[in-house]
């Protein structure tokens, strides 16, 4: 048996994978990596957990390049954590680097965090069976932001500066702001299973929308990209509010997550 597993949720095929071909250059070859095309991404995920064929679980986006070392390191983290996020970078020196990805990076010393990303992320199967699997009725967005809020509740989330992949954000400012509508229709979902009122969602909405300061920030390229970005989350929310009708009913269950059956193919 392996010591790790990589679970990728994409629909590209297997051999246009960039974290496979980037894996396979690396020294630790003590891994298998399981490729899922189910919709959505969180569904993916699960199928991926199911069959692992070990406890030691790394999720990575089909785009994610793990630099040398990485899965070692996530070996020896996950024998003594329960999670851990890793360090991710925007590979290019642009606005997005400088102004929009500091949420990706907790400083250059190991820390406990209360978020993790699914582009460079590890976590123990048994933290899945404790508080089961990712949100298959979230799909992507605010998915990990979900999930971490459950395992947070029991376990801790270590951030480890080494653990580094290098993750493009975003290729243009209109696929920024395409992302950022994506993502925020998905918010009112998350703002129901955390408890939070229709009424009180519609004010989060207003109030950050009326808010100046989403509107600037101290570049004039990057005061555009905000205040078109603000624009989008806006939109993204309100039709994310419109289709979440509802509140109560729609909150989904997350799965139950057990050792797989069988033991899952070689590794790469």
């Amino acid at each position: 048996m392996v010591s790790v597993s990589v679970v990728i949720a994409t629909l590209k095929p297997r051999d246009e994978i960039e974290a496979i071909q980037c894996l396979k250059e690396h020294a630790f070859d003590d891994f298998e990596v399981i490729v899922c095309d189910e919709s959505p991404v969180t569904r993916a995920r699960n199928e991926g957990i199911k069959q692992a064929s070990t406890d030691k679980i790394v999720f990575l986006d089909d785009d994610s390049r793990p630099r040398p070392e990485y899965l070692q390191k996530a070996d020896e983290l996950l024998e003594t954590e329960a999670a851990y996020a890793g360090r991710t970078i925007h590979p290019v020196d642009d606005v997005f680097a400088r102004h929009f990805t500091t949420h990706y990076d907790w400083g250059d010393d190991p820390c406990y965090v209360n978020h993790f990303w699914g582009c460079n992320m590890g976590v123990h199967r048994d933290v899945f069976k404790a508080v089961g699997g990712w949100d298959e009725q979230m799909g992507w967005g605010h998915e990990e932001k979900e999930l971490a809020r459950r395992v947070r509740a029991e376990f801790d989330i270590r951030y480890d500066p080494e653990l580094i992949v290098d993750h493009p954000y975003a290729s243009s400012i209109t696929e920024y702001w395409k992302k950022q509508y994506k993502l925020e229709t998905k918010s009112p979902y998350y703002w129901s299973k955390c408890n939070v009122s229709r009424a009180d969602q519609l004010k989060n909405i207003f109030c950050e929308a009326l808010d100046p300061l989403n509107y600037v920030r101290i570049t004039p390229v990057a005061t555009v990209i905000e205040a078109g970005s603000t624009v989008a989350k806006t939109a993204g929310r309100i039709r994310g509010f419109l289709n979440h009708t509802h509140y109560e009913e729609d909150r989904g269950e997350v799965p139950n997550i057990d050792r797989p059956s069988e033991s899952a193919g070689p590794s790469d």
